[in-house]
């Protein structure tokens, strides 16, 4: 079948992956040949993570929360985990994971680390560090906008869906010919941003550029606390995205990334006879993505998704210590391949999801080392992790049924089969009720699960020098879980909005390092993952939303948590149970934008004699526009300037005190095409 119009070196480039994975299924699809007309959507007002399928996202059957890259941008931020740092019913802060400038991994509904699922587009990312995705890593140059679904989510999207799911989503360039947009910030600390997308699209076909780099200078070493100098971060980012339609009602799209961030940390150990040694701590990790997304219109509202997928994240962790050649790097590597298919079905009042998912992922862990022995300086490498190798097989089906205008019922499941640990199946049941316009009730209930991560099965990681280990235990099972979600949104007058929303969930077979049972190797104690009880977590939200057409906005959020470790009886550690978050967005005059953040967080459970302390961070920004499509800003983060205390064990408040930050953001074309 030829091709619509005059091919471009993008379609040349593109056609024969398409040709591919298109060749099976157009036959006994019938994909009929009328060609469509292009319509340009608001993607802000449309979800698909919480269904898979495209929602209104004010009256989505599940609940899901959505930051738009405008939105990304007043908050200030440079990266994911910057954006969602004042979202309402999550917690995003690097200080809550035991190192300064530590990973920013997410917390939803009390879980964290693996528990929580990071999707790009749609699929999960690899290159995890010690059981967190870091989503500081994740920049925003080519960020369409995030969807963050709370809840058990396994029905649909399988391992580590217990807590939620964060979709970060991109999109294509809208204009037609050249297009892009930039942004360069300088920031304190010191710091600096530079981030950009350079498009082209002709006709169905586009091709876009992305880059990233951030950087936060030179670490300053602090006199007598250099265990407590913050370290300095480079993280490089270059992509490349492509779609183009090959045949009529067929869309594939192609994106490759290549990611390269360096941390150089600073410890010093107390070495028996010899003194105390400054550690440098450099620690780079690169991580290569490639994705083949294909879309087939199928008509009436149906359609056929399928993707393939590779990732491989590499790296070492290196500790170097000054004037001395006794020095040690473990060189890790993580990857991915998977493929699924997806079939919406649209038959009237009923919507039918039918898919099919294949995962193979492996890990290995090298360790490099250098030691004084009685015939001098011995340098050895080998496998310090044997390589672990693991797959799983899933088949997933839901059905979305609109009981006339105001009800909609919803219910699928999942079973899926794991090399390791044999099968589980998670069902799923949701109900929307929107008895009027500005009325809408939610409830749901599912079952989750996350599969043992790669390092909980192998090796963990090696901290002899004080006096411990963390061994892998192929044993474990996967944790599983229920829970139960419900929310309610009601607007009395057009500029009040009032929400409500609670949730409970019980998790079965937790896993954690057992530091009860440690057995002792000569001077290193040896512990090991194990499934080790039962959890729970229950909470609720209320807010009010006030917006006066584009000239103000405020909103106030207050989040409850109750956590429940069952076997010790105690509270989960690191979870803040009280949290408001409030904000004001005015454009008062002179195409002035003035945005105000507020977030107050309690103190938090760490352990029997001690809490982490409570605080509260404000953030400002102001910006005007200085031609069409743009905007200079200049703005401050935590003004405050709440941060840890050096030294003090437990210590959840931010690592990074207040931050100004100046910049410019700008697309082209620069007027609008209308």
């Amino acid at each position: 079948m030829p091709l619509r119009g005059r091919s471009s070196r993008c379609e040349l480039a593109l056609r024969p992956i398409a040709y591919a994975m298109t060749a099976l299924f157009l036959t006994s699809l019938g994909v009929p040949r009328k060609a469509r007309a292009q319509t340009k959507t608001a993607p802000e007002a449309v979800v698909v993570t919480g269904t898979r399928t495209p929602e209104n996202a004010q009256r989505s059957t599940i609940k899901t929360d959505v930051v738009t890259r405008e939105e990304a941008e007043r908050r200030g931020a440079t990266n994911v985990a910057e954006a969602l740092s004042s979202q309402p019913g999550v917690q995003v802060n690097p200080g809550a994971y035991g190192s300064i400038g530590g990973v920013s991994a997410i917390q939803i509904q009390g879980f964290d680390r693996d528990r929580v699922l990071v999707l790009e587009d749609g699929e999960r990312i690899v290159g995890d560090v010690g059981g967190a995705i870091d989503l500081a890593s994740l920049p925003t140059a080519d960020l369409s906008r995030i969807e963050i679904v709370t809840g058990p989510t396994s029905s649909l999207y399988g391992t580590s869906a217990i807590g939620g799911v964060v979709n970060v989503i991109t999109r294509g360039p809208d204009a037609h010919g050249p297009s892009g947009r930039f942004r360069l910030e300088a920031r304190t600390q010191p710091g600096y941003l530079a981030q950009g997308t350079l498009a082209y699209r002709r006709d169905s076909a586009w091709l876009a550029l992305d880059g990233n780099l951030v950087g936060t200078g030179e670490k300053a070493e602090k006199p007598g606390l250099p265990d407590f100098t913050l370290p300095s971060v480079s993280r490089r980012m270059i992509g490349v995205r492509a779609g183009m339609t090959v045949l009529p009602r067929v869309d594939v799209r192609v994106r490759a990334r290549y990611f390269d961030d360096l941390t150089s940390g600073l410890e010093s150990t107390l070495a028996p006879g010899l003194g105390r040694y400054l550690v440098d701590l450099p620690t780079s990790t690169r991580r290569v993505t490639f994705h083949v997304i294909e879309s087939i219109d199928l008509g009436s509202g149906s359609s056929l998704r399928l993707t393939l997928g590779k990732q491989a994240a590499f790296g070492d962790a290196t500790k170097d210590r000054r004037d001395s050649p006794v020095d040690e790097s473990r060189l890790r590597n993580h990857g991915m391949q998977s493929a699924e298919g997806t079939l919406t079905l649209a038959d009237g009042a009923r919507t039918w999801v039918v898919g099919s998912r294949v995962e193979a992922e492996s890990f290995s862990q090298d360790l490099r080392k250098t030691e004084s022995q009685t015939a001098g300086l011995v340098t050895t490498e080998g496998p310090e992790v044997a390589p672990i190798s693991f797959g799983s097989a899933a088949l997933y089906g839901q059905l979305a049924w609109k009981m006339g205008k105001k009800l909609t019922v919803l219910t699928g499941g999942r079973g899926e089969i794991h090399s390791r640990y044999g099968a589980v199946v998670v069902p799923r049941l949701s109900v929307a009720y929107r008895p009027r316009e500005n009325l809408q009730m939610r409830a749901s209930f599912g079952r989750g699960f996350r599969a043992p991560s790669a390092k909980e099965l192998g090796f963990s990681f090696d901290h002899s020098f004080y006096g411990y280990r963390v061994i892998g235990n192929p044993a474990l099972g996967p944790e599983t879980s229920w829970g139960g979600n419900a929310d309610i949104s009601y607007a009395p007058h057009e500029v009040v909005t009032l929400r409500a929303s609670g949730f409970v969930n019980r998790v079965s077979g937790l896993i954690d390092v057992d530091l009860a049972s440690g057995t002792s190797t000569g001077t290193v104690a040896d512990y090991k993952y194990v499934n080790f009880g039962d959890g729970t977590t229950l909470g609720a939200q209320g807010g009010v939303v006030a917006k006066v057409g584009e000239v103000l906005r405020a909103e106030a959020t207050y989040d409850y948590l109750y956590t429940r470790d069952e076997k010790n009886e105690r509270p989960l550690g690191g979870r803040p149970p009280h949290t408001v978050t409030a904000s004001l967005r005015a454009v008062p005059f002179w195409k002035l934008e003035g945005i105000a953040r507020l977030r107050v967080v309690s103190d938090a459970f760490v352990t029997e004699e001690l809490r982490s302390p409570g605080y509260s961070t404000l953030d400002l920004r102001i910006g005007r526009p200085l031609w069409a499509s743009s905007q200079a800003y200049v703005g401050v983060t935590n003004v405050f300037d709440v941060k840890q205390e050096p030294g003090r064990v437990g210590d959840f408040r931010p690592p990074f005190g207040r931050v100004f930050y100046v910049g410019l953001r700008a697309e082209f074309p620069w007027e609008d095409d209308k």
